[in-house]
């Protein structure tokens, strides 16, 4: 019984101490935005220059007696001094170490939140905010998942979720698909290509002028019909005609559609295939 008795109190110290060390490991991790709330560390935010990819130095100092395990999570916003520069969020989580001592030293790739401000220069100050909402969050963490993080549509998606940027701006048919099911909305069959643009720290960042419109038209024919393919406002009024009249069989058909919008102003549209007479087969939505 003395021996059962010594072996059930040796199993209870093992366990308060191994909870003791859990608990020590537990109080040595924090969120960025946590530690700073609890004052256990100060830190120093620059901008390398740019908005997206290795664009936030970050240097953490120790204000507690004891090592501590910081996170930078994924979603984390990063709020710029300069209110004209662009808020950037954390594309990748990262962790950094830091001692009584020494401080830690890091550099976090990020994705720009808000198209049509200025892309940070170098040495631009930041503040840690708050975490991005959800939808944005989801987005990022599959991005990074699919390792598609030094991608131009990832930053696209990014936009797509912060700015409201049409879908078909996301030339990537699986993000596409993710962030439609963020958003609640449907996968757009076209994509939008936009004038090349070189981002400059320091000059505005946005995505170029959309210049075309490219995507596959299917509509069905139950007789043989004289038809034509319209662009439309977003209130249904004639732009232009995008072919010309030309008879169709009877059954089903698959268009290309390339359209020029680099002259029409950003908005909403519709294509529309009708017959000569005006009765509307397919009306298909673009926005760019």
């Amino acid at each position: 019984m003395r021996k059962i008795f010594a072996a059930l109190l040796l199993l209870i110290a093992c366990v308060s101490l191994s909870a003791q060390k859990n608990t020590k490991t537990a109080q040595s991790n924090f969120d960025v935005k946590e530690a700073l709330d609890q004052k256990l560390i100060s830190i120093t935010v620059e901008g390398t220059g740019g908005h997206q990819g290795e664009c936030l130095k970050i240097t953490c100092n120790n204000l507690r007696g004891k090592s501590l395990r910081i996170r930078f999570p994924i979603g984390q916003l990063m709020e710029p001094v300069d209110s004209l520069q662009q808020t950037l969020v954390v594309a990748e989580e990262q962790w950094v170490n830091i001692t009584p001592k020494t401080p830690g030293a890091l550099t976090l790739k990020t994705f720009c939140t808000q198209a049509g401000e200025i892309s940070p220069a170098k040495n631009a100050r930041f503040l840690v905010a708050a975490m991005a909402p959800e939808a944005l969050c989801n987005v990022l963490k599959f991005i990074a998942e699919k390792g598609k993080t030094n991608d131009g549509s990832a930053q696209s998606a990014v936009w797509a979720i912060t700015n409201g940027y049409s879908l078909g701006s996301i030339d990537d048919p699986a993000l596409t698909a993710f962030v439609a099911n963020q958003l609640g909305k449907a996968i757009p069959g076209y994509k939008i290509r936009h004038k090349t643009v070189e981002y400059v720290p320091g000059r505005v960042a946005d995505l170029g002028k959309a210049m075309v419109v490219e995507g596959n038209f299917r509509y069905y024919l139950e007789k043989d019909e004289k038809v034509r393919m319209v662009l439309l406002d977003g209130d249904g009024k004639f732009i232009k005609d995008i072919s010309k009249e030309e008879v169709m069989i009877a059954g089903e058909h698959r268009s290309s559609l390339r359209l020029e919008v680099w002259n029409l102003t950003p908005g909403k549209y519709i294509v529309r295939m009708q017959t000569k007479a005006g009765r509307v087969i397919k009306d298909m939505e673009v926005e760019f």
